[in-house]
């Protein structure tokens, strides 16, 4: 994202940061002692939910800071970035699902692929989005802080209080 004038993140150091951040909170809970306020944002599981959270809330910082930087020149900012984050949590399971359906068992290399491709996905269709669609309604953007704030409660309220299908349980 560009703009003139304005110190925008390039995409190449936001995908090095969101990866590196969510590579770090694939860590943090085990680091911190198992502590349940790290938890809520961190991986506490293998679960494929618990890994979409090393996506998500990286995520979120990014597009907060990205956001104060420079998207609030572009009323489309909040909704094209939305847009990124629900394709790029949207491909961890599908990806995943897909590929042990297929060999039967995951693989770890596979599995990190997986979050690198939905960072990329994430914040490359963001600016796509952001690029086509510079301007959105007031209702687009409450509609986008509406469900950021619902992810950001189900990411932290599944933490510990998961409901029983198969994306809450850890393959391993």
């Amino acid at each position: 994202m560009e703009k003139r004038g304005k110190k925008c993140i390039p995409f190449r150091a936001a995908f090095a940061a969101v990866s590196a951040l969510g590579c770090l909170f694939h860590f943090l809970y085990r680091i911190s002692g198992s502590n349940p306020a790290v938890g809520l944002f961190t991986s506490v599981s293998e679960s494929t939910w618990e890994h979409m959270k090393l996506l998500f809330f990286p995520m979120v910082l990014y597009i907060i800071i990205q956001w104060i930087l420079c998207g609030r020149s572009s009323s489309g900012y909040l909704p094209a970035m939305t847009k990124g984050l629900l394709l790029g949590l949207c491909f961890i399971p599908t990806a995943f699902y897909t590929y042990t359906g297929v060999l039967g068992r995951n693989h770890f290399i596979a599995d990190i692929l997986i979050f690198f491709i939905s960072v990329w996905l994430s914040i490359r269709t963001g600016e796509k989005q952001l690029q086509k669609y510079p301007y959105a309604g007031h209702a687009l953007n409450i509609s986008a802080i509406i469900i950021l704030l619902c992810l950001t409660a189900m990411f932290i309220g599944f933490t510990y209080s998961p409901p029983y299908a198969p994306i809450f349980i850890s393959p391993v």
